[in-house]
């Protein structure tokens, strides 16, 4: 199955999340943001962060939440091979610089290399951001069948 393939299930699955997480935001999402830039994306909704502007970033799956003026953002990258520190990596840029509410990085595949780090060397710090670095990327394999993350494989566990 190729990546993209696998972008209107998670999408949905990211949609259900959020209206849970988040009741009291209308949730949109889209992987418009896979082919176009964020911040294009974004003004075609009248919607301006100035965290995204003229930045060339392309986040596969992206959950925009609105409450009358305030606007926050959920990121979802995805893989379709086992997941590598690189693929970590540009999340975490992605992440470091626009805070979004949530950050995901999920493969069909499993956590690959991220697995020793994750689970064998403890090193769930890698996850963190936000200003007080009081919010945590979760990293987690997705099952095709359900249509869902798999949660016994959810980095970190919450």
């Amino acid at each position: 199955m190729d990546e993209k393939e696998l972008y209107p299930d998670i999408a949905g699955w990211l949609k259900i999340f959020l209206k849970e997480k988040y009741p009291y935001y209308s949730i949109e999402t889209t992987f418009e943001t896979s082919k176009y830039n964020l911040d294009v994306v974004l003004r075609k909704r009248n919607i301006a962060i100035k965290e995204t502007l003229g930045l060339s970033i392309k986040v596969d799956i992206v959950g925009i939440l609105k409450r009358g003026n305030k606007i926050k953002l959920a990121f979802v990258e995805v893989k379709n091979k086992p997941l590598t520190l690189k693929d970590l990596g540009q999340l975490w840029g992605y992440t470091q610089l626009i805070n979004p509410v949530e950050s995901f990085l999920i493969s069909p595949k499993g956590l690959g290399a991220l697995d020793y780090i994750f689970n064998v060397l403890r090193r769930e710090d890698l996850l963190f951001y936000g200003k007080n670095a009081n919010q945590t990327m979760k990293v987690a394999k997705w099952d095709v069948s359900r249509k869902m993350i798999d949660y016994l494989t959810l980095v970190p566990k919450t």
